[in-house]
């Protein structure tokens, strides 16, 4: 079974919440007392939802702001993970050092006789 990359939660504010309550995005963004630009942003996917946005579409939609989030946290894991691929890192993770003794002291030496 092939894993899809999640879509970005503000398509699904403009299909399911928007579109489907009969809204524009612009009589959204007023209902919600956001600019135009800024909802519009995240409805086309181009600017992410922050914390203030989730408990303004909670409020105005539905849907705990903390889920909203979630989505959005999701999305960027993805997109940051399609990104690393392209890094060339090596795969695992950073051997620990080996740690030695330290060299003895004066003190020590003087313990030691």
């Amino acid at each position: 079974m092939s894993r899809k990359d999640p879509t970005h939660p503000g398509e699904t504010i403009r299909l399911i919440c928007i579109e489907g309550c009969g809204l524009t995005i612009a009589e959204a963004a007023a209902h919600m007392r956001v600019h135009e630009r800024e909802l519009a942003e995240i409805c086309h996917a181009r600017a992410p939802i922050t914390a203030e946005m989730a408990v303004r579409i909670e409020m105005a939609f539905g849907g705990a702001a903390r889920i909203w989030l979630a989505l959005q946290t999701n999305y960027d894991l993805a997109q940051a993970r399609t990104r690393a691929r392209d890094l060339d890192l090596p795969i695992g993770r950073i051997p620990e050092p080996t740690l030695s003794p330290p060299p003895p002291t004066r003190s020590d030496d003087r313990l030691a006789s």
